[in-house]
């Protein structure tokens, strides 16, 4: 059984339109912005008149109709209010200690009150802005259209009005400002004597605290002991408690360490198995009289016993009668020095039992001593921090007394003066001399913004288009090669009947060098022996899958190839109408082994091209292609021809389309322009690549040469180049050759 050969996942960079990088970036450039305004140039000029006649006639109609004239005054607001503002607790101040001050007077122009006032005025009611209005609406216009702001950077507030005549806006700005001055003037003397009565009250009642504060403290100072009261309030206390904790403290600390001592001390002289001897004790039980006595007792003998010894020898009576007093001194010795150790040992043990208790009791009275004085320290804290809070009301109290006293002094001298606040007129308005709106530098302004508006919404339209319109919408978008783009018969300048037939029929079109390029662009995609099967299919119907797959089999055979054209539709076959000699019999006849291979090929009537139909159309299509029969026949017609083309149903409506994929060496994907969506070719890619298909690349079906596009200057640029060839001596008489071997090789 032949090997089908092995489908291969390293992709070769393409030349010409299919080649370049298929990362899939979504990043718009700048080339393709205009080639966006290429493409709706049409939709942008005609937007652009409709829009700029639009334009220019709304300024013209303002111009004559509306025509607006402004007049403005300034008013200077110098503040007389305290710097600080008298509370409680302090805030922080604004930036700008005037803005605020500014702003609330900018409000009080503009505020109802006042411009009721202004429209009850004698002059403004003689103007013609007031007489064009009914009386409901004067007030509400009259807020609308006055603009009352504070300059920035300055003490002074902008106050202007345009109105449709000349002769009013001064009047009434001038009418609103003076209406203003003479309220504010009054208003602000009210108010400051009014607040000078209440910080008066206020001081007084400070005051009054202050006093009582005094009088707490005073009796407070009567509850602390003697020594404490002048003591450092920073610390907690520092008077005689403190220091007489301090040496409780210290008291107990020896003891502690003297009782730890003497009880290390009781447990080495109880150690049952005898307490250590010092050199100490020795020492005592050396200089007892009885131990001296015995000690030189023996040794008195000794000296005796060597006398005898060097007289008579060891074995003489006398010697031995010596030698046991000796033996009778040295025990007796022995005894006595045991009895006096015994002695001072004990001794010493009582000394020390009796010290441990005497220590133990100093210790515990010490330690009633410190808690005693620890509870008075405590108590002593309490009524300190007590003390402080007092101290520290009364600071707080003198603190807020000294500002309200200073506060009162600011207002006294704001009272005093003939106004409580400075407010002039800086600038008065005047008599406009020339409308100020519209400007004439309005009206290329309207015809920019209606050619923005235009250039805007046909690159909305653009980028609404979610369609495959272009090779680089399926490289950017899909992330594929690209083998070619075929374009529309539409734009073509050759007549051409049967698109599927136009290798064949018209091969000097540039729909069949679009094939030709495909062709060459495939042969580089991969390896020859990797090139041996290939499926053409698409994701929905009338993409033009079959008829990439005649004109690309007929393209190859064109080219000295042996190519057989399977029709693998088992839906909708097609490929039988465009090649009359196909018989009954084909694929699905070989499939379920009601024929040989050889009897469903049949011949076409170019050279190197063979083809085998789809044959009866049966009922499970895709369990049919799944089966072994399948394989051995991909591997049998591929060891016999160069390449075989399989067309195939739509990806996204019939399985069979990646029951055949993952079958053969790889997958030619077929877009149809504009009718195709970026996400309709991406879940077909991903179909495909699921089951494991290799796909060489895609071909841009029916690409029109549309404003812009890469196709209307190729087909130009085309045809010109046809016609001057035809133009040279002799063209006219050379006749085209039957294949395209020559040019093409």
């Amino acid at each position: 059984m032949t090997t089908i050969p092995t489908t291969i996942q390293e992709r070769v960079v393409l030349p010409g339109a299919g080649g370049g990088n298929t990362d899939s970036s979504n990043a718009i450039a700048l080339g393709d912005i205009i080639a966006m305004l290429k493409q709706r140039m049409i939709t942008i000029i005609v937007l652009s008149i409709l829009f700029s006649g639009m334009a220019v006639g709304a300024f013209f109609l303002l111009y004559f109709q509306f025509p607006g004239y402004s007049a403005e005054a300034f008013v200077e607001c110098i503040s007389d209010a305290p710097e600080t503002p008298m509370q409680l607790e302090q805030k922080a101040l604004e930036d700008d200690p005037y803005l605020r001050f500014v702003n609330s007077q900018a409000t009080l122009i503009v505020s109802r009150s006042n411009l009721g006032v202004v429209l009850r005025d004698e002059e403004v009611r003689g103007t013609r802005w007031f007489q064009d209005l009914d009386q409901d609406k004067r007030l509400l216009e009259l807020e609308d259209s006055l603009r009352c702001a504070p300059v920035r950077d300055t003490n002074y507030i902008r106050v202007a009005l345009t109105t449709r005549y000349p002769s009013d806006p001064h009047t009434i700005v001038n009418r609103v400002v003076e209406t203003y001055l003479n309220e504010v003037k009054d208003k602000a003397k009210v108010r400051y004597r009014n607040e000078l009565t209440t910080y008066k009250r206020e001081l007084a009642d400070v005051r009054n605290k202050i006093q009582l504060k005094k009088e707490q403290i005073r009796e407070f100072q009567t509850t602390l002991p003697a020594g404490e009261v002048g003591v450092d309030l920073q610390s907690a206390g520092g008077g005689v408690v403190l220091e007489q904790l301090k040496l409780d403290l210290q008291t107990v600390a020896k003891l502690e360490q003297q009782t730890a001592e003497l009880e290390s001390l009781m447990r080495i002289y109880s150690d049952p198995e005898g307490p250590a001897i010092n050199p100490e004790d020795r020492l005592q039980v050396e200089q007892d009289m009885r131990v001296m006595q015995l000690d030189s007792q023996v040794f008195s003998i000794e000296q005796e016993l060597s006398v005898l010894l060097s007289q008579f020898g060891a074995n003489h009576r006398e010697y031995k009668e010596m030698q046991r007093r000796l033996e009778e001194s040295e025990s007796q010795l022995a005894i006595a020095r045991a009895n006096k150790l015994r002695e001072v040992v004990d001794f010493k043990k009582q000394q020390i039992e009796t010290a441990f208790y005497n220590s133990q009791n100093a210790l515990l009275l010490a330690r009633e001593r410190l808690a005693e004085t620890q509870a008075q320290q405590a108590d002593l804290d309490r009524k300190l921090a007590e003390y402080r809070m007092l101290l520290d009301d009364q600071e707080l109290l003198r603190e807020t007394e000294k500002r309200l006293m200073e506060y009162i002094e600011e207002i006294e001298r704001i009272v005093s003066r003939s106004s409580a606040i400075r407010v002039e007129r800086a600038i008065s308005a005047q008599e406009p001399l020339e409308r100020s709106f519209p400007s004439l530098f309005m009206l290329p302004a309207f015809v920019i913004l209606a050619f923005a508006g235009a250039v805007g919404i046909g690159l909305g339209l653009e980028l609404i288009d979610n369609s495959v319109k272009t090779s680089q919408d399926i490289v950017r978008h899909v992330g594929l090669a690209m083998l070619g783009s075929i374009p529309d018969v539409d734009d073509e300048e050759v007549e051409i009947e049967r698109v599927e037939a136009a290798v064949l029929e018209a091969p000097q079109s540039m729909v069949t060098e679009a094939f030709r390029t495909v062709r060459s662009n495939l042969q580089f995609s991969a390896p020859a022996e990797r090139l041996k099967s290939i499926l053409i299919t698409s994701p929905k119907p009338e993409d033009g899958r079959t008829t990439v797959a005649c004109n690309l089999a007929a393209s190859l055979a064109t080219s000295g190839k042996r190519v057989l054209l399977v029709d693998g539709n088992f839906r909708r076959p097609a490929i039988r109408k465009y090649f009359p000699k196909v018989g009954q019999k084909g694929f699905t006849n070989i499939l379920i082994g009601d024929a040989e291979i050889d009897e469903c090929i049949h011949n076409t009537e170019l050279a190197n091209l063979d083809v085998v139909g789809s044959g009866p159309i049966p009922p499970n299509p895709a369990e049919l292609l799944g089966n072994e029969l399948s394989s051995k026949f991909i591997g049998v017609v591929t060891a016999k021809y160069d390449h075989v083309i399989f067309d195939s149903p739509p990806v996204l409506l019939a399985s069979d389309a990646t029951v055949l994929a993952t079958l053969v060496d790889g997958v030619i994907l077929v877009c149809r322009a504009k009718d195709n969506s970026r996400g309709v070719v991406q879940r077909t890619r991903t179909l495909l690549t699921t089951v494991g298909a290799h796909i060489f690349g895609a071909v841009l079906n029916v690409a029109q040469a549309r404003r812009g596009g890469y196709f209307r200057e190729q087909l130009r640029t085309f045809y010109e180049y046809q016609h001057e060839d035809n133009d040279q001596p002799g063209a006219g008489n050379r006749s085209l050759p039957d294949k395209e071997e020559t040019k093409d090789e």
